[in-house]
């Protein structure tokens, strides 16, 4: 049931903002956003103790890489503009880019960079409530 729900909220989430960008919002992007995570949403759930959702509008500059990182919880990522480089320990880097989605499990070092433009992207984050947001990790 737990599951069902988290799918469902996604799957609602990734297709109410799956609208909200085009090519010319680049240009457009809100003055409010600044780099980094900008948390829209954090809310403990009702089904599950213990755990919380996240859910964020992410910016990278360009030209920019994320100091290596984990999550106590699972993040579900969906970019809606630029494109990022995902670095994941034990995988190969990958390139994702506006309308791509993608997993990253509870506790996987992983740290995002850019390439010349910027990339924006909206992280939905099943958090472990009472665990900090994100810990400094490194590559082994």
């Amino acid at each position: 049931m737990t599951r069902l729900f988290i799918r469902t909220l996604l799957a609602a989430t990734f297709i109410c903002l799956a609208g909200t960008a085009s090519a010319d919002d680049a240009a457009a992007m809100p003055s409010w956003l600044e780099p980094g995570s900008n948390t829209m949403l954090r809310e403990k759930m009702e089904i599950a103790d213990g755990l919380s959702v996240i859910i964020s509008d992410v910016v990278i500059p360009p030209q920019t890489e994320v100091p290596p990182h984990t999550h106590p919880g699972e993040e579900y990522v969906y970019v809606i503009e630029g494109e990022a480089i995902h670095r994941e320990e034990g995988q190969e880097d990958k390139v994702y880019k506006a309308g791509d989605a993608f997993v990253i499990r509870a506790g996987k070092v992983h740290a995002p960079a850019t390439g010349e433009s910027p990339a924006r992207a909206i992280v939905f984050r099943v958090h472990v409530e009472g665990e900090p947001d994100q810990t400094p990790a490194s590559f082994n």
